[in-house]
């Protein structure tokens, strides 16, 4: 039953997402951060060298993305 593992944990697939989009950050670094988008900053700006100006708009972009995606699917 995989909607009953997505009711339980709404954070799942944005987790996948961040996955696929970040590939070099591990797993406990995106559970840290999926739900605080100044961690995730700052783990871009430690992981891939990015400014913080560019961190925040990848942060944007992808967040605009996924609720796209999100929005579509309903």
């Amino acid at each position: 039953m995989p909607q009953a593992k997505y009711a339980r944990d709404p954070n799942h697939l944005l987790r996948g997402e961040l996955t696929r989009r970040w590939d070099q950050l591990t797993e406990s670094e995106i559970e840290e951060c999926c739900t605080d988008s100044s961690k995730l900053i700052d783990l871009l700006q430690t992981r891939y060298g990015y400014a913080r100006s560019r961190a925040e708009k990848e942060i944007d972009l992808f967040f605009s993305e996924f609720h796209d995606r999100l929005r579509m699917a309903a």
